[in-house]
Order: C-alpha cells, then structure tokens, then sequence
C-alpha cells in the first residue's frame, strides 16, 4: 500500500514533463505541394521565429520568406502566420508555439500545428519548429487527396 502512495509523486513529475506536438491538415490537401511560402512576421516578435520558420522550410526544400503581409510577392502559394508564449524562470522558455497555414486562394487555414509544453522542458525553438514542420509535412489529410495545387510553371 505504501509503495502505492510512493509512486503516484514520481508518475506525476514525469507526466507534467510531456510535451504535445499535434497536426491537423484540411481533407484532400498536399502540403508538400505548396512550394512558395511567405512567413507573416509579427510585430511583436523579439525571438525572430520568423527567421527560424522560414530556415527550417528552407531546409525541406521550400522556397520561404517572411516580412509584413504588405511586402508579400504576388507569387507565393501559402502565407504562414504564428502565435507564441514564451514563460520566464531564469531564462525564456517557449511554452508554446501555434503555425497557421493559408492558401492563398482561401480564407480558412489548409493546415495547423500546435506545440505545448512546460517551461522546465529547455527545448530550443529551432526543435521545436523543426518538429512542427515535420509534423505538419507528414500529416496525412482524412479525405482522400485530390490532386495538387496548381500554379502553372511561370510563377
């Protein structure tokens, strides 16, 4: 019985340490098919996530750059917007990151992707976009997809 009372502590500090990452693309969507990304940059921003988003797309073989929505060049496929908490104990911790991912021919996203996590994680930012991206890029839509998006080869 005693052991009992003994392992309910330890089992609540592991699972308060958890982290969520969780994607969620539209049916019928190809997020891989979208090849030019604009990365919406927030005025309020002092961690230049931005920057980081658009690196990281980069790295997967997209063509991504990010600014204000009024400098967005005409051609680009989807428009990423972010939102971000960041939690101080010593040092800033992100405790979560939301990616919303527009078509730009709609107004309603083609795809999401949620972090959440507790500041005792010292997770980088850079990882915890990478495993966004990632998720995101992986997520299979629920509806059979449709074919890809297409924008013709002079864009």
């Amino acid at each position: 019985m005693k052991i009992r009372w003994l392992l309910l502590p330890l089992l609540l500090v592991v699972w308060s340490g958890c982290a969520s990452y969780q994607a969620n693309v539209a049916p019928g969507t190809q997020i891989a098919a979208y090849q030019r990304w604009w990365v919406k940059t927030n005025l309020n921003d002092n961690n230049g996530l931005d920057r980081l988003i658009v690196a990281v797309l980069q790295s997967h073989g997209f063509a991504a750059e990010c600014g204000p929505l009024t400098l967005k060049p005409d051609n680009v496929h989807v428009v990423v917007s972010y939102r971000d908490r960041w939690s101080w104990d010593f040092k800033k911790h992100m405790t979560s990151l939301e990616l919303f991912v527009e078509d730009t021919r709609q107004i309603e996203p083609v795809a999401t992707a949620v972090y959440s996590g507790p500041a005792s994680l010292n997770l980088s930012p850079r990882e915890v976009v990478e495993r966004l991206v990632k998720e995101m890029l992986e997520k299979k839509s629920r509806a059979p997809e449709t074919a890809a998006p297409s924008y013709g080869a002079n864009l």
